[in-house]
């Protein structure tokens, strides 16, 4: 039996040291993550479903240190909204006052004067928007004069070079060979073939093949 309880003593550590080592490694790929506080729709834990708390003991001193701050509180307070009540009456009072000494000429000589003053800034206004849409309107004019004048420019010069495109194609095509003068042209390369093959020297002078045999033929002799 003692032999039995040693063999499965070391197999027990064998087996705890291979778990250790897996979960060794296992939490090297793992990431930490903070812990937050329990969501309200889990409820109590059955732990703590019938504990009560025990409540905290406080001197008298304490007590009445607390008693005395949370009663200033109060009375500074009360004495603050007491003031902001009397103000707001006292003002009602004074706009009350006010309106009811105005006689009723009074109220219609400041209705009048309200309507002139507002007549004013009206006029004022109306003539600030008249002068700023007239200049607008004159500056839109400005620019659509403009554009059709660089407009007209540019179809002036089209036409000019459509111009100058016909009139060279009519120049050339004095040139052309037709059917009536194909005989004429071919009679005219026969009697005085062209020869395109030519040279450039280094000054820029075109060689033909012909001028090149002559020099040739003058160095030889």
């Amino acid at each position: 039996m003692a032999g039995l309880a040693a063999a499965a003593g070391i197999l027990s550590v064998r087996i705890v040291g291979q778990q250790s080592s897996i979960t060794g490694r296992s939490l090297l790929h793992t990431t930490a993550v903070r812990h937050r506080r329990k969501p309200r729709w889990l409820g109590t834990a059955k732990s703590k479903l019938f504990r009560v708390p025990e409540r905290q003991k406080q001197s008298e001193e304490e007590r009445a240190e607390l008693k005395r701050l949370h009663n200033n509180y109060h009375t500074q307070m009360k004495a603050v909204r007491r003031f902001l009540t009397d103000e707001v009456e006292a003002f009602k009072l004074v706009s009350r006052a006010g309106m009811v000494l105005q006689t009723p000429e009074e109220e219609a000589a400041e209705w009048e004067q309200a309507q002139k003053i507002s007549e004013e800034w009206n006029r004022k206004i109306a003539e600030e928007r008249d002068r700023r849409l007239a200049a607008e309107r004159e500056a839109k004019e400005k620019y659509i004069l403009e554009r059709l004048v660089a407009k007209e420019q540019r179809e002036q010069e089209k036409s000019e070079q459509i111009e100058e495109r016909v009139r060279l194609a009519k120049e050339e095509s004095k040139s052309f060979i037709t059917r009536d003068n194909i005989d004429q042209a071919i009679e005219n390369a026969l009697v005085q073939p062209i020869s395109y093959n030519f040279s450039l020297d280094l000054d820029g002078n075109i060689r033909r093949d012909n001028e090149n045999q002559q020099d040739q033929q003058d160095k030889n002799s």
